[in-house]
């Protein structure tokens, strides 16, 4: 939800604004809820008529301030305006509306009764504006309480107000809604998206085309300056500013900004084209890519080494197949060669044991 605070000098013509003048966007209703602490508001009691006048709400307004003590005091009333976002209350839904602004009701009545109780107010609800058309509660406290008392300004700041609205909300919105309230300025966890439009968003798809072209910085600066893109420093830190020309004109955008409340730390305002385009978040990319490169590329050279290696294992035991072949072939061959000497040999050592034994046999003959 987005709050923002101002203070008055003429309540009537706020007021009149709010109930008298006519819908922005042309539809039936200018105000569709209404509530107040301390006024009288047309119609059932709890069950205010949308239809409220001007006027007759200043008069009341009128009557408390005379009680002040200073009765020359400018500042008449303080406008708060709470704008709810779509997922928050959105108003695709018809049906849905009426139950949404009953919801509205109830967490500003709960928000006033909390953090300003005792003071005069009035409330508006409204879903008219000219852009957007999302659902917002004006709120419209008198600078005087009914007991004469003036309410302390200090109280009214933006800051300490979005920082008490977004503590009510994370305790009372799933009660009254039925679901959970996601703080957009919660400091832990800061708007680092930007959407930016027309010719921003144009931009930013050239620069996220550089950066994923790009290895480094100046390849990225490079790539850049081929669109018609430069690049200057904004200031002592190293921030950068981009420059385009759109239609002749010239445009320039901030790389990241993110303005912060310096009390509550919560983020008031991003802009530029996203911390992704940062010269710090460039060099940190742009070294992560060259170190996965150079991993890759050691990864490839360990596994070409080892592919090298099999391969060069393979040879070796192939060449020691060949050299076993080799030898196993020679000891056939050899044996084969003295096979029929061995035969011949054979066949004459058996002569010579025959002739041995025809001799033995006529030495020894009987009367020889």
């Amino acid at each position: 939800m987005y709050v923002k605070s101002n203070y008055i000098t003429n309540v009537y013509g706020r007021l009149k604004y709010l109930f008298d003048e006519p819908s922005h966007d042309g539809s039936d209703h200018r105000v569709l809820g209404v509530n107040g602490s301390h006024v009288y508001l047309w119609g059932p009691r709890g069950q205010p008529y949308p239809a409220q006048s001007g006027y007759f709400l200043n008069q009341q307004f009128k009557l408390v301030r005379h009680q002040a003590t200073n009765q020359r005091k400018r500042q008449q009333a303080q406008h708060l305006i709470c704008s709810f976002s779509d997922s928050e209350m959105p108003i695709d839904n018809t049906e849905r509306i009426k139950d949404e602004v009953i919801q509205i009701n109830q967490l500003v009545g709960g928000f006033m009764a909390e953090h300003f109780p005792g003071t005069q107010w009035v409330s508006a609800i409204q879903a008219d504006g000219q852009e957007g058309h999302k659902l917002h509660c004006h709120i419209l406290i008198n600078s005087v309480k009914p007991d004469g008392k003036c309410v302390r300004t200090n109280k009214f700041s933006v800051g300490r107000l979005r920082h008490e609205w977004n503590n009510y909300l994370k305790e009372h919105y799933l009660e009254v809604t039925g679901h959970v309230y996601v703080n957009p300025f919660d400091k832990d966890k800061p708007g680092k998206v930007v959407k930016p439009k027309g010719w921003q968003a144009a931009l930013k798809e050239t620069l996220q085309w550089a950066r994923n072209q790009a290895k480094s910085i100046e390849e990225y600066l490079g790539l850049l300056k081929s669109k018609k893109v430069t690049v200057t420093r904004r200031n002592k830190r190293g921030d950068w500013s981009y420059h385009t020309t759109v239609s002749g004109k010239k445009k320039t955008v901030r790389d990241f900004y993110q303005r912060r409340d310096r009390k509550t730390g919560l983020v008031k305002a991003t802009r530029g084209m996203g911390k992704e385009f940062t010269p710090l978040e460039l060099e940190r990319h742009f070294s992560q890519k060259q170190q996965s490169e150079t991993k890759e590329a050691s990864v490839d050279e360990e596994k070409s080494q080892q592919c090298d290696g099999r391969s060069e294992r393979l040879a070796e035991s192939e060449r020691q197949q060949r050299q076993f072949n080799t030898y196993v072939a020679r000891q056939r061959s050899t044996e084969n060669d003295e096979e029929p000497g061995y035969e011949a040999g054979s066949a004459k050592l058996d002569r010579r044991r025959h002739q041995v034994s025809g001799k033995s046999e006529d030495e020894f003959e009987p009367g020889s």
